[in-house]
């Protein structure tokens, strides 16, 4: 009867085109609990990566969730004077005793280390606690990609459709909600999504950092077969001279995105707002009541 009921599931949601979802992204199923290669399924870290594996420290480990269930507890660990960096990826992580030579990634060529994904999510919510150690910068990063990738995504830019990224630096004792939108560069499918969670600052993390995280969820409010920017809003923005130009009567906040994804600039929109960066690709996102605007504008 449980895998009758969970056919029929099966079916009903996939008529109604369920939009996509990370797998197992509440961290409710574990494998090998108790065991140094204990990790929620669809998720690996240090201990089965491509290399290294027998000598890396177990960073990932279950914990208890926000709500009675389960979280994923990483922590930043030191070996052979070197400090492993609490992480874990929905792809594989490629290790080396270098740490700069150290990246997740997408292998197109195995099912078991990559995960399809043909959706454009607005954004990814989450939960999550901190305990950084020495001014240590934990983090969330996804991007949506066609072909071969990787985090950090040097030499595979061209494949990358949009990403979503967040930072964590301060202590949080208790469980906090984050919240970081796409940026995306292309219009397009992608092909796959990958995800990097870690404790640490790359390969500046300190021993002792841990980070939790729980309930991952993509968000959709806007239509999965859009393009990068919104075209029937009549918001215009412009910039000149040093200023964005928001032609709107609209009081919203806006974020805007460098090329890279990062976030370089916040605040709530008016006529002319100071805006002193450099020539290049800027998104301008405008959150509205009922609908994210984005517009992608080359600054001279």
């Amino acid at each position: 009867m449980r895998i009758s009921l969970l056919f029929l599931a099966t079916l009903f949601v996939g008529g109604l085109g369920a939009q996509q979802q990370l797998e197992n992204g509440n961290f409710e199923v574990w494998q090998n609990v108790g065991a140094a290669t204990e990790e929620p399924e669809n998720w690996s870290s240090l201990k089965t990566a491509d290399a290294l594996a027998g000598t890396a420290p177990q960073v990932l480990s279950q914990d208890a969730g926000r709500n009675g269930g389960f979280a994923a507890r990483l922590e930043v660990k030191s070996v052979f004077g070197i400090a492993a960096n609490g992480l874990m990826t929905n792809g594989r992580v490629h290790a080396d005793f270098n740490p700069e030579n150290g990246y997740v990634f997408t292998d197109a060529n195995d099912p078991q280390w990559h995960t399809t994904f043909t959706d454009r999510p607005d954004s990814i919510v989450g939960w999550y606690k901190y305990a950084p150690q020495n001014g240590d910068k934990g983090k969330v990063e996804i991007i949506l990609h066609t072909g071969q990738a990787r985090l950090p995504f040097d030499g595979f830019q061209a494949n990358i459709l949009g990403r979503a990224k967040v930072e964590f630096t301060q202590a949080q004792a208790d469980w906090v909600r984050f919240s970081s939108p796409f940026v995306y560069w292309t219009a397009g499918t992608p092909a796959y999504i990958l995800t990097t969670v870690a404790a640490g600052d790359s390969t500046i993390s300190k021993n002792g950092t841990v980070l939790w995280v729980d309930d991952f969820e993509l968000v959709y409010n806007e239509p999965t077969t859009g393009i990068a920017e919104s075209v029937t809003n009549p918001i215009a923005i412009n910039a000149s001279n040093g200023y964005l130009l928001f032609d709107t009567e609209v009081i919203a906040p806006y974020n805007v995105y460098a090329a890279s994804g990062e976030l370089i600039q916040s605040g709530t929109t008016s006529q002319k707002v100071p805006f002193a960066h450099q020539s290049g690709i800027y998104f301008i996102e405008v959150r509205l009541k009922d609908e994210v605007i984005r517009r992608k504008l080359y600054i001279h």
